[in-house]
Order: C-alpha cells, then sequence, then structure tokens
C-alpha cells in the first residue's frame, strides 16, 4: 500500500472514532437517586446534554442546600434564562481544567479530523490531565495497535491515580450519573476495546466487570460485548449470570436473545438450545447470516438500528462474532439449521 493511501485509511479510521464518540452518548442517562435533577434537554450536538450537565456541576460545585427542593430551585434558576453556558464561563475563565474540558467538547463535536487535533492540542497545553483530551488524542494518532492500548493503559491509570479512593467507594454503583466519571469511563471503555482486538480477552473482560461494578446501569452497553468474551472463552455460567444480572434483555435484544443458543449449546443443553434459536429468530431474523459467516459485516457497526431490523442484526454480529469464531462447531450447526 503506497503512502498516501495508508495515510488516507489512519485518517478515516481516526473519522470513524470521532463518530463513534459522538454516537456512544446517545445512551440515556441515570442519576442516582439521592442527586437532584433537572432534566437537560437534548442539544443539537450530540455532547450538547452533557455539557450541560458539566456545566451545572461546575457552577454548583462547593454550594450546600438544605434539601432536594431548595436544590432543584437554584437548578431552575440556572436554566431559565437559557444563559447556563454564558453564566459557568464567567464563572470558570481562569480554570484551566474548565477551559481545557470544554475545548475537547468542541473536539468531540466536529468531523474535520485537522480541527479536532488543533482543539486537542490547545486543551492538553492547558490541562496535560484532562482525561478526555488525552483518550482523544490516543484514539485520533496514527500509531500501532500495540503502542496505543500502551498509551490508553497509561490514560487510564493516571485518571485513576487522580481519583480518592473516597470519592470511589462514594459513588461506585453510579458513576456515569456524575458528569466528571465520565471522560474516566470513555477511557475505560477504549482500553477494553483495545485489550479484546489484541486479543487479550481476560484483560477486557476484567476491564468490563469493573465498568459495569462502577455503573451497573450500563449507559455505554458494555454488557453486551461482555457476553461475546464469556462465550468465546468457554465460560456459560458467566454469561448466564451476566444475562441474568438483566433480566428481561433476552426478550428484546437480539444480542442477548442470539447468545442464548450459544450459552444453552456449550452447557450441554442442546434441546434448550434449539428452542433458544426459535425464540431468537423470532426477536430478529436476520442475526443468522452475520453469525454463520454468510452475510459480511460492515467496517463499523450502524449508529441507529431499529429493534427486529437488518441493522439490529449488524450490531449484534459484531458483538457476538468473537463467540461464534471461537465455536467452529457451533458456527456449522447454526449453518446447518438455517
Amino acid at each position: 500500500m503506497s503512502t498516501s493511501r495508508r495515510d488516507l485509511q489512519r485518517a478515516k479510521v481516526r473519522r470513524d472514532r470521532i463518530r463513534k464518540e459522538k454516537h456512544e452518548q446517545r445512551m440515556p442517562c441515570s442519576y442516582p437517586q439521592d442527586v437532584p435533577f433537572v432534566p437537560v434537554p437534548e442539544l443539537e450536538h450530540s455532547f450538547g446534554a452533557e455539557r450541560s450537565l458539566w456545566q451545572i456541576e461546575a457552577l454548583m460545585e462547593g454550594e450546600k442546600f438544605a434539601n432536594v427542593d431548595e436544590a432543584n430551585a437554584r437548578l431552575e434558576e440556572m436554566l431559565g434564562d437559557g444563559r447556563l453556558a454564558d453564566r459557568a464561563h464567567a464563572w470558570k475563565q481562569d480554570d484551566p481544567k474548565f477551559r481545557a474540558q470544554d475545548l475537547t467538547y468542541d473536539a468531540l463535536e466536529t468531523d474535520d479530523l485537522g480541527e479536532a487535533l488543533r482543539l486537542v492540542h490547545e486543551a492538553l497545553e492547558l490541562d496535560p490531565d484532562c482525561t478526555d483530551a488525552q483518550r482523544l488524542m490516543v484514539a485520533l494518532l496514527p500509531t500501532s495497535l500495540a503502542n496505543r492500548l500502551h498509551l490508553m493503559r497509561e490514560v487510564v491509570e493516571k485518571a485513576e491515580r487522580a481519583m480518592s479512593e473516597s470519592f470511589v467507594q462514594k459513588n461506585t454503583g453510579h458513576f456515569w450519573g456524575k458528569v466528571s466519571t465520565r471522560p474516566y469511563m470513555r477511557a475505560k471503555q477504549h482500553l477494553g476495546e483495545l485489550l479484546a482486538e489484541t486479543g487479550d480477552f481476560e484483560g477486557a473482560i476484567a476491564t468490563y466487570e469493573q465498568m459495569l461494578k462502577l455503573n451497573p446501569k450500563d449507559n455505554q452497553g458494555m454488557r453486551s460485548p461482555l457476553l461475546g468474551l464469556y462465550l468465546a472463552m468457554n465460560r456459560p455460567e458467566a454469561a448466564q449470570h451476566l444475562m441474568s444480572l438483566y433480566e428481561g434483555d433476552e426478550e428484546v435484544d437480539a444480542c442477548f436473545a442470539w447468545a442464548r443458543v450459544l450459552e444453552r449449546w456449550l452447557s450441554g443443553k442442546l434441546d434448550d438450545a434449539k428452542a433458544a434459536l426459535a425464540k431468537a429468530r423470532k426477536i430478529n431474523r436476520f442475526c443468522g447470516s452475520y453469525l454463520t459467516g454468510s452475510g459480511e459485516l460492515p467496517s463499523q457497526a450502524p449508529e441507529y438500528y431499529r429493534p427486529g431490523d437488518d441493522m439490529e442484526a449488524q450490531v449484534c454480529g459484531t458483538q457476538l462474532s468473537v463467540a461464534v469464531e471461537s465455536h467452529p462447531c457451533f458456527r456449522e450447526r447454526l449453518r446447518a439449521e438455517s
């Protein structure tokens, strides 16, 4: 491959990473019950709602409220005149960490690779410890997979050192609900993806398991790739336990429904596997072609899909491909029953 073609391919991969970051923000948010919350409407950009919540956190930092009603009244006051961003920037204009994160949000919201790199560089000059900027820089750099993994591990470890033990203990169970934890959780996700890509399935499993411990509501959708890795590593008991934690997903989610087929097969419950296959086909009949290999998966999973459609099947095939590829006999069985 010529140098120019290789550079174009690298640029495409980096642009795809930016788009993927934006898509992930469309996942619904959850908040701990003891934290006051006024809904922030979705704004023009994918990170618009998160940025507004981050600005609210900045303005409320250090404030004490007698009760939730008092806190909500303060929130309504900040949101009522439409000047939230102006107020936050005025309050934090001399705070380099705030300005760095603000620039990183700009970088995450642009599809222009050069502009994204410029913004990230500027953010890191203001705050070398900005986790989101560090992570995005690693994602955009044209480097080897091994070096990217090394650099992302450093980003995650640095972020973990910056969090106090008491902070982690206090917020375990609802990470992501607190906006300041999201850069770390995004870095953690990226690390897990790179570990899986390099073949370190056990490392990826440990990473995803920790993420679900920190945020059991799983706003980032880590349970599906974790399920695929459990099955790839021939751990049907772990897969069964994970599915039990998200009871009901199997009835509506193609990935969980088709994973059940393999889980039953690995457990030696062949009659149950046959019944699960019939059920999975009803939930999404298109998945079989991608799992057997007769259908070609896209290089990038779809950003949107509807339950039961072909694009959901592509997402399912992407999440479970590592599992079915690890069990060629199961794949042959699926082909025979197609």
